[in-house]
Formats: C-alpha cells, structure tokens, sequence
C-alpha cells in the first residue's frame, strides 16, 4: 500500500467510518455538525479528498460512503512517517523517548513486557 497521509478532519471522518461502516454521506455530514460544528459543505470536501487519496470510495444509492482502508493500515503508515520524521527511522529511539516520559506506569511497562516477551516467542 502506498504511504497514506491523513491529516485531523480526514482522520475524524475514517474514525466515524471504521466505526459505523457503510453509510450514507448524508449521515455523516449529520453526525459531523452534531458533533464537531461542520457545515454540510465541509465534510462533503473531506470525502471527496478521502476519496481522491483512495481512503473511501461514494456510490449510489444515496452516496454510500464504505472505507477502503483499515485503522490499522493508517496507524501503521502514521507510525511509520513519526518514527521517519521525527526519530530518523529509528524504532529504538522512538521507544527509548518514550521510556523517558512521564506516561510510563509499572502497570504500562509489564504490559510492554508481556508484549516483547510473545514477540520473541513467535520468532
């Protein structure tokens, strides 16, 4: 797959997607100004990017709206393109940076553990 940049209101519109699944762009264009405050006009222009970077694909009836990429797919390419930009590729300085944080619990480092632990199992 082709690297896929998102950028925060394309990210808001997949996230409504992956969660609801095929719906109508009417809907969420609905859910949209509910939520966030968008005009009509706006979320249709978020699709129509989202579907011209190949993230959504609109068909009749009613412009269907159905995701054609995964939240993994993205969370991966999002990944990747931070760990590029601002650790020059390097996993283990992204980890290390994040080891140094404040956001690590006793709790969070077992549960990264248990992962580094079945990871090395499977190999």
């Amino acid at each position: 797959m082709e690297t896929l940049k998102l950028f925060d209101a394309e990210l808001t519109v997949m996230q409504y997607l992956w969660e609801n699944g095929s719906v109508q762009a009417a809907q969420v264009a609905e859910y949209m100004l509910e939520q966030h405050g968008w005009k009509k006009s706006t979320t249709y222009i978020v699709l129509k990017r989202l579907e011209g970077k190949g993230a959504v694909r609109r068909a009749e009836p009613k412009y269907q709206v159905v995701a054609l990429v995964s939240r993994q797919q993205v969370q991966q390419a999002e990944t990747s393109s931070l760990l590029d930009k601002m650790f020059g590729g390097s996993f283990t300085s992204l980890f290390a940076n994040f080891l140094d944080s404040d956001m690590v619990s006793d709790r969070t480092l077992d549960e990264l553990q248990a992962l580094i632990d079945e990871k090395k199992k499977e190999k």
